[in-house]
């Protein structure tokens, strides 16, 4: 399965004016054409109206499994009976239904998600079985496998969730790689570019989170149970066993480093998180700024964007706010995250417990960004036309009349920079560069060169413009197809590395799953 969220952008607009009024729960947007989308209603409005779920209560599958896995073991290892193993694994999947079906919920006298499971099975199969399944074990590895578990799949969710975010972007950069528009410095006005390069440099900064979360995906995917309370167990048991049965990539070796890292994992995924929504929060302020009504090269849909309880024509990027305030709240779970076992003895210490909270604050938070990007992505409105018409202000052919001056004409680029900038001087009533301007700076410097209204009016029109810049990442159409073209290939070999991953895993959770007794 590929996004925990749902990725349709764009809700049903079948319903009449009327019906879709009586839907509508919010007080405003009344003026918009369509339904806001329930995922992005939801996403700008937060904590705001949602009950947050007990951490060791999103724990509680990762613990069904972590006790199966260990279960088995004990018995492969002749530490428990068949019988024994029989009920842990009946009762294990009876509480698994419970769970799946809304049926369970942890009591918090029995102070964690670890009481919790071992009362069940006691309490439906005796407390032979139930006190079985804590043979050779702690808490402490109990917590850190189910948490590598948590964060493993967080990890992988996060990366498919990307790479659909980009694959979208992607497509959109080819239909837009001829889309002119104005590249900015300093919020000014600099170069033109188009809107598929622009695309681009999101898919690429994007590809690099997924590299983040592949690498973290390498750390976080080894066994640490077995650690017991740090410094390992007398029963004779086989971690090599739980790693394959809990889909690990290899075992760490070291009982004690493997409860000291309890934050480690936590910290590596909310480092990548940070990465990702800084990259989103950027995303996000440009759409802010290209979408503003002075603006007006692009339009957010009616879908993504909120209204006011007081001004009844407001169309607000309320998606791109919240996007800038959570990469804000993952630097501040980084840095608590950071310092939590700084300075602490070497061994299981409960300062590590709220590494648990944080990154599930984190996860939380943020793993629908991506969602809500894409659909954000797939409805906006280009407008090419002020796009191009806006790539007229600012006098940005100005460098590209320097490079002109110096490849055509082998002459120093300080120098032709010079005359260029003499030549804006002169434009600035016209607006645009003028032949009159050109021939005027190219006489006050000096310059014996000479240059034809053909070539003026070729560097006036940014889609010549463009043909100038071939090389490799440049904004030239025929550039942005090849970054196009290399990163799909890219994407499609970080999509086979999770689902190959995602695979081993599944194998792994079917062969606890089904594991027969006897």
């Amino acid at each position: 399965m590929f996004a925990v969220f749902n990725t349709n952008p764009v809700p049903s607009t079948n319903q009449s004016a009327n019906q879709e009024l009586m839907k509508k729960d919010q007080v405003w947007g009344n003026h918009l054409s369509r339904q806001p989308a329930e995922q992005n209603v939801l996403f700008c409005a937060g904590r705001d109206v949602q009950a947050l779920p007990m951490a060791d209560e999103i724990l509680l599958p990762f613990d069904i499994w972590t006790n199966r896995a260990h279960s088995i073991m004990l018995f492969k290892q002749r530490i428990i009976s068949a019988d024994v193993l029989k009920k842990i694994l009946s009762g294990l999947a009876d509480l698994e239904h419970l769970v799946n079906t809304g049926q369970f919920q942890l009591d918090p006298l029995k102070e964690d998600v670890h009481f919790n499971v071992e009362s069940f099975v006691t309490t439906k199969y005796g407390a032979e079985a139930g006190g079985s399944m804590h043979t050779g074990r702690s808490r402490n590895d109990q917590a850190a496998c189910d948490t590598r578990l948590y964060l493993r799949n967080a990890g992988m969710i996060l990366a498919e969730n990307i790479l659909i975010l980009i694959e979208s972007l992607l497509k959109q950069a080819e239909q837009y790689q001829n889309t002119v528009m104005p590249g900015f410095t300093h919020y000014q006005p600099a170069m033109i570019t188009t809107w598929g390069h622009w695309l681009c440099s999101y898919a690429q900064a994007l590809q690099r989170d997924v590299e983040r979360v592949l690498f973290g995906l390498k750390l976080v995917n080894r066994n640490p149970l077995g650690a017991a309370a740090s410094f390992g167990t007398s029963w004779p048991i086989d971690r090599a066993e739980t790693t394959r049965l809990l889909g690990f990539d290899s075992t760490d070796l070291n009982t004690l480093d493997c409860i000291v890292a309890r934050w480690e994992n936590e910290a590596q995924l909310a480092q990548t998180y940070g990465f990702f929504m800084n990259h989103c929060s950027i995303i996000a302020q440009d759409l802010i700024f290209l979408s503003l009504p002075y603006i007006k090269m692009i339009r957010i849909d009616d879908a993504f964007v909120t209204g006011s309880s007081i001004m009844p024509q407001k169309k607000n990027p309320d998606f791109a706010e919240v996007l800038k305030s959570k990469a804000s709240l993952v630097q501040g779970a980084l840095n608590s995250l950071m310092g939590i076992q700084k300075g602490g003895l070497s061994g299981y210490n409960r300062d590590t417990q709220l590494t648990k909270y944080l990154i599930m604050d984190v996860v939380r938070e943020c793993e629908a960004a991506p969602v809500i990007l894409k659909g954000v992505f797939e409805t906006l409105h280009i407008h090419a036309g002020q796009m191009k018409q806006h790539c007229q202000t600012g006098f940005m052919n100005a460098v590209d009349l320097a490079d002109y001056l110096a490849t055509r004409h082998h002459l120093p680029f300080r120098s032709c920079y010079n005359i260029a900038a003499l030549a804006v001087k002169y434009s600035e009533s016209a607006g645009i560069l003028t032949y009159e301007a050109l021939q005027q700076a190219l006489k006050e410097t000096g310059t014996p060169v000479s240059l034809t209204q053909e070539d003026i009016q070729m560097l006036n029109n940014p889609q010549e413009i463009l043909k100038l810049r071939q090389h490799q990442g440049a904004p030239s159409p025929e550039s942005v197809k090849v970054q196009i073209d290399q990163m799909l290939l890219k994407n499609k070999e970080f999509l086979n590395e999770v689902q190959s991953l995602r695979q081993r895993i599944q194998n792994a959770s079917e062969s606890c799953i089904g594991f027969k007794v006897g």
